[in-house]
């Protein structure tokens, strides 16, 4: 319905009265069930790079080597531009002063190491693979992502509509490969280079998988990361992979655990952070 709202179709539905919504779910039913039936929630929300950059940039401090990015689900991509956003922590700046997009989040015990904050970021190549991804860079793929914010959360759309203009200005646009991440990894992470670090990031996307899928994923990972290539993996965690994961019935979980692994070291935890990124807990390595 909110599609409908701004594309204009139906612009008074989601004012507040029944009669008016009521009166659009039954004149648009079609169209609603169409939609219901093709696209999937889509939602990018780049807060989340408030804790994927200080990750990235670990990365980059193990390895020395420039970072060939793969996200999982990335949507229309816009969370792969993360070094193109600027970035204000309790201990410095990061990244471009004349970006579209500066982005803060409260840090909560764990702060972002001001030493980290002055390493630079080369990302060579930025990849994503979704079921059905968008292109936002298009007024339809825009509205498509705009409609998946709750209406109301103008802080939201602010940050979408800077990241879609950085997404239209880039000189090096994500490559979106459409198709099923846990089929389609194998052979990208195969045919992964030498001479960079392979990272692989997600944010929320394999907590929908079915556990043997995630079990698949995560073997993946590991068999590649056998074979002596730069590989990492940054993501959050789902339920049943959080330390010491609760029963799956406790109402508990108040936010994400973000794990972070460079092959052959092994995997931990990096950061706590807000569903949405507007809080972050820097876990410093063991």
């Amino acid at each position: 319905m909110h599609y409908l709202v701004l594309s204009g179709v139906a612009p008074d539905a989601l004012t507040g009265e029944w009669d008016t919504f009521a009166g659009a779910l039954a004149a648009h039913a079609d169209a609603l069930r169409a939609r219901a039936r093709e696209h999937g929630v889509q939602t990018n929300e780049v807060q989340r790079c408030v804790a994927l950059l200080p990750t990235f940039l670990t990365v980059a401090a193990e390895t020395a080597l420039p970072i060939e990015l793969v996200e999982l689900g990335p949507s229309a991509g816009l969370n792969l531009l993360a070094d193109r956003y600027r970035y204000r922590y309790a201990n410095g700046t990061w990244g471009p002063d004349a970006a579209r997009l500066e982005l803060a989040g409260v840090e909560r015990d764990g702060r972002v190491p001001a030493a980290l904050l002055e390493r630079p970021l080369d990302i060579r190549r930025r990849r994503g693979i979704d079921l059905a991804p968008i292109d936002a860079t298009t007024e339809d793929g825009y509205l498509v992502l705009r409609s998946f914010v709750w209406p109301g959360r103008e802080d939201r759309v602010r940050r979408l509509e800077a990241a879609v203009e950085t997404l239209r200005e880039a000189p090096d646009r994500p490559e979106l490969i459409a198709g099923d991440y846990v089929e389609l990894l194998p052979a990208v992470l195969a045919a992964r280079p030498e001479d960079a670090v392979t990272l692989v990031f997600q944010t929320a996307s394999t907590g929908y998988l079915p556990p043997e899928a995630a079990a698949r994923l995560r073997r993946t990972l590991d068999e590649a990361g056998a074979d002596g290539r730069p590989l990492a993996w940054v993501s959050t965690r789902r339920r049943d992979e959080r330390e010491g994961a609760p029963d799956a019935h406790e109402l508990l979980l108040e936010h994400y655990e973000l794990e972070l692994r460079v092959w052959p070291g092994s995997a931990r935890l990096a950061a706590r952070l807000d569903f949405h990124g507007n809080w972050l807990d820097w876990c410093p390595p063991p």
